[in-house]
């Protein structure tokens, strides 16, 4: 006969659950934003779905190009959250959540640009708004 899976088993579970989705998610849009970079090249641009976008709309590499960092920046945001919380039993603190702005709103200058920058860091900042608010 089995014993019961005690309640702490369960939410040690879903926690390694959940920060293995977001890690994987995290990765996926990081690679997208890489990938997107690489495809940007002045040199193959127009052979790249980054020129196929661009034949379109002008507007839609622009928009992948904020979106990409933003979403990288809000599942590595939860994953931190979540196995600090989880394997600490410590939140997250302010600290964490400005590294990790610093860190994607640098690797987004590097790839993309000031502009981009500039208006990923209004989605980041949004984000921890966001965080902020779920705390009351």
């Amino acid at each position: 006969m089995k014993e019961p899976v005690s309640t702490e088993q369960l939410e040690r579970r879903v926690v390694i659950q959940s920060t293995i989705v977001t890690t994987v998610l995290t990765i996926l849009f990081l690679s997208l934003a890489i990938l997107f970079w690489a495809w940007s090249s002045p040199d193959i641009v127009n052979d790249t779905p980054v020129g196929w976008l661009n034949h379109y709309n002008n507007y839609i590499p622009y928009v992948l190009e904020i979106l990409f960092p933003s979403l990288t920046y809000v599942f590595l945001t939860t994953t931190v959250i979540n196995a600090k919380l989880g394997f600490t039993g410590v939140r997250a603190g302010w600290t964490e959540l400005i590294i990790i702005l610093i860190l994607v709103a640098g690797i987004t200058y590097a790839m993309f640009g000031a502009a981009i920058m500039a208006v990923a860091i209004i989605a980041m900042i949004a984000f921890i708004g966001y965080l902020y608010l779920l705390q009351k």
